[in-house]
């Protein structure tokens, strides 16, 4: 019972850690279990780096508040805070060393204790955050708006386009013109009709 409530708050340890140095941006995070190795004075180390003295100090920073929020623990020993170059924080069986990059490539820590069980950390701490959907900002909003609108006026167009009874075309009935002959023709016809005299047998039917 001893040696599992143990492990769950090295555990819970570990957590706290790996999210501190998260939320600080930390690079290239590694547990090495050391537990296997004969000789060696702690059980786990946490390695990881930043890129500059303000980040190397932000990261242990960050991890000492958050391990004393949370789990209420102070480092045994904590040294390297003055340049920042390399910080360790001693948490009795978890050791934390916190580097900039270069000391880190010089002194490369992990080889030195190559027999070590070797695990990245970066995979598991970088569980994605559900994302917040980003309101629109009040341009934008109106743009939508303006764009709605007139999608919904053209689709009213085409609807009330489609409802209209097509008007039925009336066939004009040929209109016949009088042509200038004709007229002619009329009053020449007049004028023959007054200029020819009554006949003589018309004359005579009347003396009789």
């Amino acid at each position: 019972m001893a040696k599992t409530t143990l492990r769950n708050s090295t555990e819970l340890l570990f957590d706290t850690i790996f999210e501190a140095m998260h939320d600080k941006k930390a690079e290239n995070i590694l547990l090495l279990d050391l537990t296997k190795i004969k000789g060696a004075n702690f059980d786990y180390f946490v390695i990881a780096h930043g890129n500059s003295t303000t980040q190397v100090n932000a990261i242990a920073e960050e991890v000492r508040r958050k391990v004393k929020t949370i789990l209420r623990m102070n480092p045994a020993h904590a040294e390297g805070f003055q340049n920042a170059e390399w910080i360790l924080l001693d948490y009795l069986d978890v050791v934390v060393h916190i580097f900039q990059y270069e000391i880190r490539e010089h002194y490369q820590l992990e080889n030195l204790w190559a027999d070590a069980v070797i695990t990245p950390i970066v995979e598991e701490i970088s569980a994605k955050k559900p994302t917040a959907k980003k309101e629109p900002t009040t341009k934008e909003a109106i743009k939508k708006e303006i764009a709605k609108k007139e999608r919904v006026k053209k689709i009213v167009k085409k609807e009330t386009a489609k409802k209209k009874p097509v008007a039925k075309k009336t066939e004009k009935k040929p209109v016949k013109k009088t042509t200038k002959n004709n007229e002619r023709k009329s009053t020449s016809t007049k004028s023959t009709a007054k200029s020819t005299p009554k006949s003589k047998s018309t004359k005579s039917a009347k003396k009789i």
